[in-house]
């Protein structure tokens, strides 16, 4: 691609149309590698481009562009999505598939009457028919390939660094598989930190292109715990539900609670925090039979903003606790009103962290009570509660907290100096409003690894270090500011997931490359415009 490619909105936006095209639906090796092929092929001229690749061949894309200073400055993308399922009933022909076909779904979207949309949706839609082209719909089109044809764009128009003026470098990341686990982000972190130290660069920031709620950056990025919770019942006759407890209906009112308790919302000056939601819950029951479950298995996703992985279990135990014991009220008036035995009280509900199971079973901390994991890495954290649990001869009701992979550790907004500050002026300029914590899950995590947001992990998260890696070193040498600036819209992850296309493909790229020389730039020189 020459320079200047990029140069017009429309094509930033017949990129963005392209990639969304490439079924890239994490994780799925041959579709992600056939997507990361679209995005090198399209990268402008003059940059060093290349691939750095995870263990099961899935690519991360990176592309340097060369500079006269030892500052640099990191662009982060990613360019896998979520699935597509929900898409099926809008197409009989194409079925899911026309979640890949940005112009085709709009069509689609276009005929439908207005009254079977939600409100927001319907507004759009009548937007879009006054102004073609305000919005852009499909899979990956918000969440975030028009980030990634943007951050390409932002390239294109910076150049390839031999231009006379005092400028830095910048390298382009486009990580597969961060809907999943994040694989290419662990694993690019430590070739971001070589490259660092390979061409002795000055690395001021990154600049995370996901999208946002809105036209606004944010300064610091939220963590991500995912909370297991091993439930396990007295199993009884269903036709005497009073004489046990039903792991499948204790495991539904510990969801209840746990979805819906304010103290589980983490709140911060300027962020609507959100309640956890629970992304699972299976009972472990082999057969058919008219025994009530032994055990069933939450993953619960939790965000955080400043508390600690073993302040947020403790949260979320006295709130397992609460809703243990609001069932067994809710059974003994039930019996009482229709004439049966009440249940016998259980007591203090018994609620364990896996370190205490490991003291109850009498184990060493090291001890390992499996011997092969397996490919889920969630089921195989929950073979290890299983099988401490019959170690410590454990018996129902009770509930064994854990933590799963994936773990995303919080980063705080930069403080004063930071790069954000080198950045929030020229983002005022511009009428960019800077908000406190990027809200949503992101690759961005593991940039920066701050002692307050990992204390006490490893004895939380009994995959780490086994079948599960986290790059610490790396992030921990890397200690990078984020400020994230990317695409808006709605319905992220969702059958109407669109991009304000104005914004995204006609505004941001000129945005990225104006922050990012005046990152380059020390605190007393006057911003540079390239727009």
């Amino acid at each position: 691609m020459n320079r200047g490619a990029l140069a017009d909105p429309s094509q930033v936006r017949a990129l963005a149309a392209h990639l969304i095209s490439c079924s890239s639906v994490s994780p799925d090796p041959g579709g992600e590698a056939a997507c990361a092929a679209a995005i090198r092929a399209a990268m402008p001229a003059g940059l060093a481009s290349g691939l750095w690749l995870i263990g099961d061949g899935r690519p991360v894309v990176w592309a340097h562009r060369r500079g006269n200073s030892p500052a640099a400055v990191v662009l982060l993308t990613h360019y896998d999505t979520v699935g597509v399922e929900e898409y099926a009933t809008l197409d009989p022909l194409l079925g899911p598939r026309v979640a890949f076909d940005a112009e085709g779904l709009r069509a689609r979207l276009l005929e439908m009457e207005p009254e079977r949309l939600p409100k927001g949706v319907a507004e759009d839609l009548a937007e879009e028919r006054r102004v073609p082209g305000t919005w852009m719909f499909g899979r990956g089109a918000l969440d975030m390939k028009s980030g990634v044809a943007a951050a390409m764009a932002a390239l294109d128009r910076l150049g390839s660094g031999d231009s006379a003026m005092a400028d830095g470098h910048v390298m382009l990341l486009a990580c597969p598989d961060e809907e999943n686990e994040s694989a290419g982000m662990r694993h690019a972190a430590e070739q971001l930190l070589a490259w660092r130290d390979r061409e002795r660069l000055d690395l001021l920031g990154a600049i995370n292109l996901d999208y946002g709620e809105g036209p606004w950056a944010y300064e610091g990025v939220a963590g991500k715990l995912l909370v297991g919770l091993w439930v396990l019942g007295a199993p009884s006759h269903v036709g005497d539900p009073f004489a046990g407890v039903d792991a499948v209906q204790l495991a539904a009112a510990i969801v209840t609670r746990l979805t819906t308790s304010a103290q589980l919302v983490e709140r911060e000056p300027g962020l609507y925090g959100v309640p956890p939601v629970a992304l699972q819950l299976r009972d472990r029951k082999p057969r058919y039979d008219v025994q009530t479950a032994l055990e069933t298995e939450i993953e619960l996703n939790v965000l955080t903003y400043r508390r600690s992985p073993a302040a947020t279990l403790e949260a979320v135990r006295v709130e397992t606790m609460a809703a243990m014991q609001e069932r067994e009220r809710a059974m003994a008036t039930l019996a009482a009103s229709v004439g049966r035995r009440p249940p016998e009280s259980s007591g203090t509900p018994l609620v364990l962290t896996y370190s205490e199971l490991m003291e109850r079973a009498n184990l060493p901390a090291s001890a390992d009570p499996i011997r092969e994991p397996g490919r889920d890495l969630r089921r195989a954290t929950f073979a290890r509660v299983r099988a401490l649990a019959r170690a410590a001869r454990l018996g129902g009701p009770a509930v064994v907290l854990v933590l799963l992979p994936p773990f995303y550790p919080h980063a705080e907004p930069g403080g004063g100096g930071g790069f954000g500050s080198r950045i929030r002026s020229a983002l005022a300029a511009r009428g960019v409003e800077t908000r406190p914590w990027y809200p949503f899950i992101t690759d961005a995590s593991y940039l920066a690894w701050r002692p307050d947001a990992i204390t006490g992990v490893e004895a939380l998260l009994p995959a780490l270090g086994r079948e599960y890696r986290l790059p610490i070193g790396a992030a921990q040498a890397l200690d990078l500011d984020v400020v994230n600036l990317g695409p808006w819209g709605r319905d992220a992850h969702g059958l109407y997931e669109r991009v304000h296309a104005p914004y995204a493909f006609g505004i941001l790229p000129g945005l990225i490359a104006e922050t990012v020389t005046r990152a380059w730039e020390t605190p007393s020189g006057a911003a540079k415009g390239v727009l």
